[in-house]
């Protein structure tokens, strides 16, 4: 667990540099909605101290990138899709991508993507089969400013 700690961290912390080294537009900066310069709400504060160290927090707090890099995860990149179960389906289960803890029973209502080791910077989309149920996680690719 603390190793998933360590390595978000790194993932947060080069995001951030990669922020602040220029002014100028580059690829590394999303086009994102608006809804990322609201504050984060009480759950979305519930998810970040989770599936976060107190020192992983506080540089989410005081990065203004960073900060908006995680709204944007919680916000828009993330979706849960009903599609019937088909048996000759090739989607990965949920239950493959590690995770900071075992979920037992799955509600998507209290779902925390942060909790789980997703490639929140690919460029193409990830869909993973919530293991036993019609449901589908659906992790949207980072888009760039040059698109």
């Amino acid at each position: 667990m603390r190793l998933k700690h360590i390595t978000l961290s790194v993932l947060f912390f080069s995001c951030s540099l990669a922020f602040s080294q220029s002014d100028n537009t580059n690829s590394l900066i999303t086009n994102s909605n608006k809804n990322i310069d609201y504050p984060f709400t009480t759950k979305e504060l519930s998810f970040i101290e989770n599936a976060f160290d107190d020192e992983t927090l506080k540089r989410i707090n005081k990065i203004k990138a960073l900060e908006k890099y995680v709204k944007d995860i919680l916000r828009n990149r993330v979706q849960i899709l009903n599609k019937k179960y088909q048996a000759n389906e090739n989607l990965p289960k949920l239950s493959s991508v590690s995770s900071l803890t075992k979920i037992k029973n799955f509600n998507k209502n209290n779902f925390n993507p942060l909790l789980y080791n997703f490639d929140f910077d690919s460029q193409r989309s990830q869909i993973y089969r919530v293991d036993g149920t019609d449901l589908l996680i659906n992790i949207i690719p980072k888009k760039s400013n040059d698109e």
